[in-house]
């Protein structure tokens, strides 16, 4: 088996603490962490900056990105604190999430598909909690309607690096951790 993880700059591996913003190693990101724990291939498809897609242009070049997976392979899907921290609410970016995993679906029937709620931010200040949080209850719907795994890691209460939105070290090894018991509990 293999796992693809397709995030923004949380599954990247943005370190937090770099002012001239730097990348942590790949002992300290969550997706080489769980491919580690869980004994398998694990490609850490994140990207700084990436919201849900939802132009046609933006799903077509994420799909193909996310051709590499194979029958029997796990795609882990987290996506939206770009989105909620750009002014979009929770329902419109659970409803562009529905929309692209409807196409993810089309495209790879055979792979399983995890949709994966961010844990919450804090910029300015301004704890944003109860956004991510409705957020969470958005998406959990959504995979219940399109049949799929999901996990909400707004309880996970993932430590930060200082600027209330990037996983700290401790806070990869941890979300690696949680994800990897969270993956033998749904995928047996």
């Amino acid at each position: 088996m293999k796992v693809i993880c397709y995030g923004d700059s949380n599954t990247y591996g943005y370190d937090g603490t770099d002012p001239y913003g730097g990348r942590l190693t790949e002992d300290a990101r969550w997706p080489e962490l769980l491919g580690r724990s869980l004994g398998c291939e694990c490609l850490n498809c994140g990207l700084n900056g990436r919201r849900v897609p939802r132009f046609p242009r933006s799903i077509e070049a994420d799909l193909r990105l996310l051709s590499r997976a194979r029958e029997g392979d796990l795609i882990i899907i987290m996506l939206g604190t770009n989105d909620l921290l750009c002014g979009a609410g929770p329902e419109e970016t659970a409803d562009h999430m529905r929309h692209f995993l409807k196409k993810l679906r089309e495209a790879r029937p055979n792979c399983a598909l995890l949709l994966t709620a961010p844990p919450p931010a804090v910029t300015d200040g301004e704890d944003l909690s109860p956004a991510f949080c409705e957020l969470a209850g958005a998406y959990s719907e959504a995979a219940q309607e399109l049949g799929i795994c999901f996990a909400d890691t707004t309880r996970w209460q993932i430590p930060t690096a200082g600027d209330g939105v990037h996983f700290s070290e401790r806070g990869h090894r941890l979300f690696a951790l949680k994800m990897g018991q969270t993956i033998h509990i749904l995928m047996g």
